[in-house]
């Protein structure tokens, strides 16, 4: 079985090229081809340049199955995706009598004239099937140019997914003689690098099951994508290998299906009917924003506080003033301190206490910044560790801690009786 098909995404605007819009067309266009089986291989960001996306149609066609173009298709001079496409097929443009009755149609029914510009929006790389657009007044279209299916489809998100859904992927789903299938495993506190070199020859591009690795606070996600000659056939493939690597990286693999710490830690909280708290020092509030985002916390979760001076940890929490002048604040000795106080006062089973020095600044030799101590108390018990995280960003540190956080709570009540 042949490695994934290849398939390109082209954004086109001035407005993208400039900076006065963002391109989040891409991004969820790429999210629906991996999730359809083939490999989003390249992406474009072009202004309204005739030359230009002809000639990326024309380079792009010789090494990828699928094209993907947004935006130009509008009825202004600098519309010019239609044009280009029919100049990198070396095909002329016709008006499609259909749709240009069609758009007439709608305009009268708007009260709108309907102007010789309009016109532009039925015209067509000879050849090409069109494509409508039940949200907008451009229709996009389906060329074959070379080994590529190049699909046109208007900018405005509301008017594309749509059409990306009911037409685009329709289309590429039918290969003859081969399915894709998917799978996910989420993970938490293992390095990325090491990740990659356990997993070695997998990750290369024409392996079969095929490999991928993203990374965001810590959390790698591995999509593992199976080709075969039948959906059933990839379907077990693309399992198999999924179960084969969470069983590799069992002490580190945490959800098949959600990637959110805070959305597992919660689900394991409300089934168990376990209270929770927590105790933030360097993290701000963070922790609690990321826990009280889980639908239904409030079962579960009642209070917790944020200790950001010295005194407050004492005020609120009964740290002693001498523990922290012997220890510091960012000390096994505090985070325990934290954690049990917040338990207590709480009522909770669980609470999970943050302390660190965020920097950029604020660090020493014996404490640098993005040295974080955490405090796990559960039913009575209380346990400490220490991360020294590679990254020096303050908001990076930040992320970092509260996913640890979020993980040394669903560990631990993991381990626990019930």
């Amino acid at each position: 079985m042949s490695a994934l098909p290849r398939a390109a995404v082209i954004a086109t605007g001035d407005e993208l090229v400039v900076g006065r819009t963002l391109d989040t067309n891409s991004a969820a266009i790429a999210r629906r081809l991996s999730a359809a089986g083939y490999e989003p291989a390249s992406f474009l960001v072009l202004g309204d340049d005739e030359d230009g996306l002809a000639e990326a149609l024309q380079r792009l066609a010789r090494d990828h199955d699928a094209i993907v173009v947004t935006g130009g298709l509008g009825p202004t001079l600098d519309d010019v995706t239609r044009h280009a496409a029919a100049r990198a097929a070396n095909v002329e443009l016709a008006t499609d009598e259909r749709v240009l009755a069609e758009l007439q149609a709608l305009f009268a029914t708007r009260n709108r004239p309907f102007l010789p510009a309009n016109a532009r929006q039925a015209l067509f790389p000879r050849g090409a099937d069109v494509l409508a657009n039940p949200h907008g007044t451009a229709p996009g279209f389906h060329l074959l140019l070379g080994r590529a299916r190049v699909f046109a489809l208007p900018g405005p998100p509301r008017e594309m997914l749509p059409m990306l859904e009911k037409d685009v992927l329709p289309r590429l789903a039918r290969r003859d003689g081969v399915a894709s299938a998917q799978r996910f495993v989420h993970l938490f506190g293992l390095p990325e690098s090491a990740l990659a070199e356990a997993l070695g020859s997998a990750m290369r591009r024409d392996a079969n099951p095929l490999v991928g690795v993203t990374a965001k606070d810590g959390v790698l996600t591995v999509v593992v994508r199976a080709l075969d000659a039948s959906a059933p056939a990839a379907e077990e493939r693309a399992e198999a290998a999924a179960r084969e690597f969470e069983a590799r990286f069992a002490e580190y693999a945490f959800s098949r299906t959600e990637p959110d710490l805070a959305r597992v830690l919660g689900a394991e909280l409300l089934a168990r009917s376990a209270r929770v708290t927590v105790a933030e020092s360097c993290t701000g509030g963070l922790l609690a924003g990321r826990l009280t985002s889980v639908p239904g916390i409030s079962a579960v979760f009642e209070r917790g506080w944020i200790v950001y001076a010295n005194e407050a940890k004492s005020a609120e929490l009964g740290v002693e003033p001498g523990m922290l002048a012997r220890h510091g604040a960012v000390s096994s000795e505090v985070a325990a301190a934290l954690a049990l106080g917040a338990a207590r006062k709480a009522g909770a089973r669980l609470s999970l206490a943050v302390t660190g020095i965020a920097g950029p600044g604020g660090g020493t030799a014996e404490k640098p910044a993005a040295l974080v101590w955490f405090g796990v108390a559960l039913d009575g018990g209380v346990t400490t560790t220490e991360r020294r995280f590679v990254v020096r960003e303050r908001e990076l540190v930040r992320a970092f801690a509260v996913n640890t956080a979020l993980d040394l709570g669903r560990r631990a009540l993991l381990g626990s009786a019930g």
